[in-house]
């Protein structure tokens, strides 16, 4: 593997000088501490068994409760979606890519005393892999096309207990892949992977408190009642934590909810979204309690590149891309809910290049240009375009995208309005021999914050997809870079990707919104990009 790392003594100083200038930082941050942090939610709980959970509000607490071989930072923007070395002191990869060891820094302990070595990772890993256990984890390591761990296949079919590829041997831990993977880093700091205690069993989801290693620790579970976070009392990480515990309340009514954050009962809770402009009028926006943050997640318009309308058809999908109202397609949207947006990788994500100058196309539509791009390229035959007849905006959005292609020339009798139940649209489009030519109203959401798998799924390995090797040999180099160097080149080749390929068309982002109460110290809030939510970490109370 061409990738250049710091290996051995290098990577162990690094480690010890990162890990003491966050310790002197933390020290010098002066925001009140104690205080007990209420959330109240209409949802039903969430599972919380490390190697089990899989929904954002989950991952929100165990970013508070995991410890990882790296981890993302707590600081807002791009700062916080650089990995840093986290109970790694320091890791190198073999020159064929497929063996990475880590050295495991000395310090870290479990809230019931027990230390973090090699063996809690290894661990996870085992938990993850199990079959009984049935851990959506197990995709991420048993995947022919990305991370493959060495044996993790056999425990997920039920012929192993321990994943063989992965080694334990004093305060080093050794993962064999099956062929190399620049983004394992990326996937090693998922929740599932975290520093995971003995006492949970193999097999077994657990569902009351468990004993963790990152600041704080799940001391209490009722499911569908209340979730309490306590602090870990032998964390001695980099990571400042003000708050003596966190209480999430499951199951509330809404508006009583929400009036509870008004009057200050509650300190974050839900917003109704007939509250949102009244709030919006009286707290502004994004300055005292009243937030609003992007997702990980887009809106898109999919062109078929294996059909005859968009094969090797850049200047068409360059078109589609020029002629369509952004901001039109959120007039009907809850307010502050989204954002138009231009290119792949959603603010937010790491790399991601929000500067209003360099985004490849704009939110109003420029019809002159996209006329002129799709003169004479409208070829013949039936256009389909498939959508979803859930709700309302499926059947609206086809009819925009109707009149778009009848705006560039293409005939009204040309075009067929498909309709379709619901994600079936998704496996029509995808397979090689589909009809659909356009897919209407769909949405994407990413599992893990790697921009590589994002513009890898558009070079020739899913579908709708664009071949060019050049930009493939584009994206293995951006692979081989490190740290931001290797978000910077991922951004840019977002652009220019979208640029000069125009893969989909790619309409909006999606936004969440937050209201606290006046308890919160706005301050301390850093809304960590990664997870889409704020750090309770960094959380403080007035």
């Amino acid at each position: 593997m061409s990738r250049r790392l710091l290996t051995g003594v290098g990577a162990l100083a690094l480690g010890a000088a990162l890990f003491l200038t966050a310790q002197l930082a933390g020290a010098e941050r002066g925001f009140k501490q104690g205080g007990v942090f209420r959330y109240g939610t209409t949802d039903a709980s969430v599972r919380i068994d490390p190697q089990i959970a899989y929904i954002t509000t989950a991952w929100w607490l165990e970013y508070a409760t995991a410890a990882k071989l790296f981890n993302y930072p707590d600081r807002r923007g791009q700062a916080g979606a650089i990995l840093r070395q986290e109970v790694a002191s320091g890791y190198r990869i073999s020159r064929d890519g497929r063996t990475w060891t880590f050295f495991i820094r000395k310090g870290f302990r479990f809230s019931d005393g027990s230390p973090v070595t090699a063996r809690s990772f290894a661990y996870a890993i085992d938990r993850a892999a199990n079959k009984q256990l049935a851990s959506p984890a197990a995709a991420f390591i048993t995947d022919p096309n990305g991370a493959n761990i060495v044996g993790a296949k056999a425990v997920n079919d039920g012929k192993a207990r321990h994943v063989r590829g992965v080694g334990v041997q004093g305060n080093r831990l050794t993962i064999r892949l099956t062929r190399r993977d620049p983004t394992l880093l990326t996937k090693l700091a998922m929740p599932f992977f975290q520093a995971t205690s003995s006492k949970l069993q193999l097999n077994r989801e657990i569902t009351t408190g468990y004993p963790s290693a990152g600041p704080y620790f799940f001391d209490r579970n009722q499911v569908d009642s209340v979730t309490e976070l306590a602090r870990n009392p032998y964390y001695r990480g980099t990571r400042r934590r003000s708050l003596s515990r966190v209480e999430v309340r499951w199951n509330l009514n809404e508006q009583q909810a929400f009036d509870q954050v008004l009057a200050n009962e509650l300190d974050e809770g839900p917003l109704p979204t007939h509250e949102v402009r009244r709030v919006a009028g009286r707290f502004g926006v994004n300055k005292t309690r009243f937030w609003v943050e992007p997702t990980l997640c887009l809106g898109y318009l999919a062109l078929n590149s294996r059909r005859p309308l968009f094969r090797n058809n850049v200047a068409l999908r360059k078109a589609i891309n020029w002629m369509v109202d952004r901001r039109a397609a959120l007039a009907g949207a809850p307010p502050y809910a989204g954002s138009a947006w231009t290119h792949l990788l959603p603010p937010g994500f790491p790399g991601s290049i929000t500067a209003k100058r360099l985004q490849p196309y704009a939110d109003a539509p420029n019809p002159r240009k996209a006329l002129r791009l799709a003169a004479g390229r409208l070829r013949k035959g039936v256009v389909n375009v498939g959508y979803r007849r859930s709700g309302s905006s499926g059947v609206a959005q086809a009819q925009y995208v109707r009149t778009i292609l009848i705006k560039l020339g293409i005939a009204a009798d040309r075009i067929r309005l498909k309709e379709f139940s619901g994600g079936d649209i998704y496996d029509v489009i995808g397979k090689r021999n589909s009809d659909l030519d356009l897919g209407v109203s769909l949405g994407w959401c990413a599992d893990y914050p790697d921009p590589q798998g994002l513009l890898g799924s558009l070079l020739g390995w899913a579908a709708p997809y664009v071949d060019s090797s050049r930009f493939g040999s584009k994206l293995e180099a951006a692979a081989n870079l490190q740290g931001a160097a290797r978000l910077r080149a991922f951004g840019r080749l977002d652009i220019e990707l979208m640029k000069e390929l125009a893969p989909i068309v790619v309409m909006r982002t999606y936004n969440n919104r937050f209201f606290f109460s006046a308890r919160v110290d706005p301050k301390s809030l850093v809304y960590q990009g990664v997870y889409q939510d704020w750090s309770i970490a960094a959380l403080a109370l007035k």
